[in-house]
């Protein structure tokens, strides 16, 4: 078998890493089947509906959806740009930040817009402010893919790797407040400055002031998108199907096994989920003993509540970016910190219809129900997560007293809700998220995609299809995507 030119492809993980993937081989000419285990396909990118709205699981707005980078070819390329209804965030509120004495800081899109806000929220400041901003387009730029640009050695980055993104803000900034205003760029993989590498907190905050765009009427749209690519083609996409046994013969996948006794085969096998788990379905040695520690140690502790809310028609305004509230001066108040979401839906005018709240959270405080099943959790786990919401309701009335009579029905998902759904340990809401794991695998037609191949958002799984894609076929096509 040749593996640079296999006919059949089978993903398994039908989330945005295998849905992603499978389109981009589809439009080269390859039979794609996706196996998902889940009743829905989709996996951060799911939707639901109550009654009349819809509320999104996870992503809320996402990077990359400009002329010249990869969301936008990506999807050019694919042919679903025009299935997708998109709306950017505002240009002058793209995060609100609240600190302890409420200030809003209203953050700009646009690197000069951005720089000359920062100055003036903090004169003193302004040289720090002008060569940390230099310093982080520089830095984020070489992340080459996000940009289109063939992939080179950035050995001036190595030393940001192993920096913390505190540590490399303090080498440009002294004044503590604004300091803990870039807290908001680490929130989305664990709220802390000091966690997060320099490398990674270049590139996002790089992304984050060029903007980002949301999905209007809910995150389906394009799940139903990138399924389309794919069937069209020939592929097929099978719900309800978990992979349980890889069967690996003379150092190549022959066959996988899902838990129904089914047997699926094909030349090529993509994983696009949580690696922890490949390690424990597949007969042989997928990776180098020094990677398969790291998988097997690696935990990323951040996990979420997110309360989704239903509100009155009327009442509380809609607003376009998310509302980032760090820190209360009551420590004892918790959580320290949430993000406050309120989505757009079609005909969107100055109210809004829903609201979701994003709380930081332990798995462990989730522990006396981590063995039960979805739907029989029983009564405390429900007051749990009812208290929690109460809470986060509370904090965000200090800042939006309407919500407080806005709210008509809540929804409640945990760490738990987010493990079961997502099949990431301990429900870590970007699983194994920043492993950068080579994509050839010890097992010759198994390969890796997805989030622990680059990092999490559209513009990470999408340069990870990419590079995934491109190792598969064993062609380039990121000048292609350019090209699209």
């Amino acid at each position: 078998m040749s593996v640079s030119n296999p006919h059949t492809v089978c993903i398994i993980g039908g989330g945005m890493s295998g849905l992603f993937t499978g389109a981009l081989l589809a439009k080269n000419g390859y039979k794609v089947t996706v196996l998902e285990k889940n009743h829905i396909i989709g996996g951060g990118l799911q939707s639901f509906r109550r009654g009349d709205v819809v509320f999104n699981t996870g992503m809320q707005s996402f990077a990359g959806y400009m002329p010249d980078m990869i969301s936008l070819q990506f999807c050019k390329y694919c042919g679903v740009e025009d299935l997708l209804d998109v709306m950017p965030t505002d240009e002058n509120r793209q995060e609100i930040v609240w600190m302890d004495n409420q200030t809003c800081y209203s953050l700009p899109k646009g690197r000069k817009a951005y720089q000359s806000y920062l100055i003036k929220m903090f004169p003193q400041e302004e040289n720090g402010i002008r060569d940390l901003i230099e310093a982080v387009f520089c830095i984020g730029h070489t992340y080459d893919y996000l940009f289109l640009n063939p992939i080179r050695r950035h050995e001036e980055n190595i030393p940001y790797a192993y920096m913390n993104a505190y540590d490399f803000i303090r080498q440009y900034i002294q004044d503590e407040q604004l300091i803990s205003i870039f807290e908001y760029v680490s929130w989305t993989t664990g709220p802390s400055l000091k966690a997060m590498p320099a490398l990674e907190f270049c590139m996002m905050l790089t992304l984050y002031i060029i903007g980002s765009h949301r999905f209007v009427e809910g995150t389906k749209q394009m799940v139903d998108a990138f399924c389309h690519v794919i069937e069209d083609a020939g592929g097929e996409i099978h719900n309800e199907t978990e992979v349980c046994k890889i069967n690996v013969e003379n150092g190549q996948v022959v066959e996988l096994i899902d838990t129904n006794g089914r047997s699926w085969e094909s030349d090529v096998y993509i994983w696009a989920c949580t690696p922890k788990i490949l390690l424990g379905i597949c007969n042989a040695p997928v990776f180098r003993p020094a990677m398969t520690q790291r998988i097997i140690e690696f935990v990323n502790p951040f996990t979420m509540y997110i309360v989704f809310c239903k509100l009155k028609k009327n009442r509380f305004p809609f607003i376009n970016s998310a509302v980032y509230m760090p820190h209360p001066s009551d420590k004892s108040f918790l959580p320290q910190s949430i993000v406050l979401v309120t989505s757009p839906h079609r005909n969107q005018n100055q109210w809004a219809q829903t609201a979701e709240i994003y709380i930081p959270a332990c798995y462990e405080e989730l522990g006396k129900w981590e063995n039960t099943k979805v739907q029989d959790r029983g009564r405390l786990y429900e007051e749990h997560k009812n208290q929690v919401a109460r809470k986060a309701l509370e904090m965000v009335s200090n800042f939006y007293p309407d919500i407080t009579d806005a709210v008509t029905d809540i929804n409640v998902a945990s760490a738990l809700t987010i493990r079961d759904y997502y099949g990431n340990p301990q429900g870590a809401t970007y699983g194994q998220q920043g492993l950068y794991l080579p994509i050839k695998t010890k097992v010759v037609n198994l390969f890796m995609t997805g989030q622990a191949v680059q990092n999490q958002g559209i513009a990470g799984i999408a340069t990870a299809a990419t590079l995934t894609a491109e190792t598969v076929l064993g062609k380039n096509l990121i000048d292609i995507i350019a090209r699209a």
